[in-house]
């Protein structure tokens, strides 16, 4: 009976409700009184005093509504943190560390691709200081042979002229 008279009493002044519903109605609260606020400048720009009044009478009793929640769950409202905020706050440091390992992971990464570029660069460079090389050897090679072949045509010509001479 005791049992039952303290769960009655709990319920009634708002402690057998679960923490995440109180936090949700706690924030609907807030967000309207947010949403009143904002008509209260709007009936003050029109000058509607009527829906003013019944907006500060709404407001008075918002806050008072805010005001027990606070004072009844004050320690659980600052206490508990949903599974939502957990991850999201979980979330947020492992975005956090990876930004600043990121940075560290990027400036690693930069100066990998640096020293691939450069050396790339040199390879490129050897590869064509060889083919120049091999270019120009080709060329005198081809030039001194063309150049004997040259000579010994010529020669051949000489002696074949110098043949038909001697028969005519």
């Amino acid at each position: 009976m005791r049992k039952n008279l303290w769960l009655d009493h709990e319920l009634i002044n708002g402690k057998g409700v679960p923490i995440p519903e109180i936090k949700t109605i706690y924030q609907s609260l807030l967000n309207e009184n947010e949403r009143i606020k904002e008509e209260i400048v709007d009936s003050i720009e029109c000058n509607d005093y009527v829906r003013l009044s019944h907006l500060l009478a709404s407001r008075g009793k918002i806050q008072t509504a805010i005001k027990e929640v606070e004072s009844l769950h004050e320690d659980d409202l600052k206490n508990y943190v949903s599974t939502k905020e957990r991850v999201s706050y979980v979330l947020t440091n492992a975005a956090e560390s990876l930004e600043s390992k990121g940075e560290n992971v990027l400036l690693n990464v930069i100066k990998r691709l640096e020293k691939m570029n450069h050396s790339t660069h040199n390879f490129i460079n050897k590869s064509l200081d060889f083919s120049s090389k091999a270019f120009s050897k080709a060329n005198q090679l081809n030039h001194k042979a063309g150049k004997f072949l040259v000579k010994k045509t010529s020669q051949g010509l000489s002696k074949l002229a110098a043949a038909i001479n001697k028969k005519s």
